[in-house]
């Protein structure tokens, strides 16, 4: 019985269109959204309050990353089913992203029998990581845990832009003194003794492209 509403939160406009418009054939759902912004994102859980959501999420945003929003996601809705669809191909990277424990994860380099492979878990209660994802993984007792917070991540991809402090801090809504605090510690837990080095360190992990 079809219960769920999907949304897909994916600025890439083109497969959002193209996922959409794969997921109303299937006809899994009530009804399907494509949402770009994250303020529309924000509203559209408040008014659904906790009616029941599948969320379709990529990693990266134009602004940075989205990992941040899985948690604001649960906030709205504690049952809501949160599923990373993505282009990453970083073990480091794909092992962050599952520490926040979305109940799904597929590649994009998967074939759409892999989301319906995912709901039907899903549904049943379970979680599930397709199989692209898993041979990118490899053995999780090889990869290195990734140190830097979902915020932190999200100010790489900014700095990686060529934004300055101020600009940076505009975008996120912090103080231009909590952007250097952060900044600082991302070096820290680098090694790293400028942003330059900070940036390279950051590609060569393929956290920033």
């Amino acid at each position: 019985m079809k219960k769920h509403k999907a949304v897909i939160f994916d600025d890439h406009r083109l497969f959002s269109d193209s996922f959409s418009s794969m997921l109303e054939k299937v006809e899994i759902f009530t009804s399907v959204h494509s949402i770009f912004d994250e303020k529309l994102l924000y509203q559209f859980l408040i008014i659904e309050g906790s009616n029941p959501i599948c969320l379709f999420m990529d990693f990266n945003h134009y602004e940075g990353n989205s990992l941040f929003l899985i948690n604001e996601a649960r906030r709205f809705n504690r049952s809501i089913i949160i599923i990373v669809v993505s282009g990453v191909t970083s073990p480091s990277l794909i092992k962050s992203i599952l520490s926040y424990q979305p109940q799904g994860f597929i590649s994009k380099f998967s074939g759409f029998d892999r989301v319906i492979e995912c709901l039907k878990k899903n549904f049943e209660g379970y979680h599930y990581i397709c199989p692209e994802i898993k041979k990118m993984m490899g053995s999780f007792d090889e990869i290195d845990d990734i140190q830097f917070t979902s915020r932190e991540l999200q100010l790489l991809q900014i700095f990686a832009q060529g934004n300055s402090i101020i600009q940076t801090a505009g975008k996120v809504h912090l103080s231009k003194h909590t952007v250097v605090s952060h900044r600082r510690k991302m070096m820290k837990k680098a090694n790293c003794r400028s942003i330059t080095e900070l940036l390279a360190f950051a590609r060569q992990l393929e956290l920033i492209k």
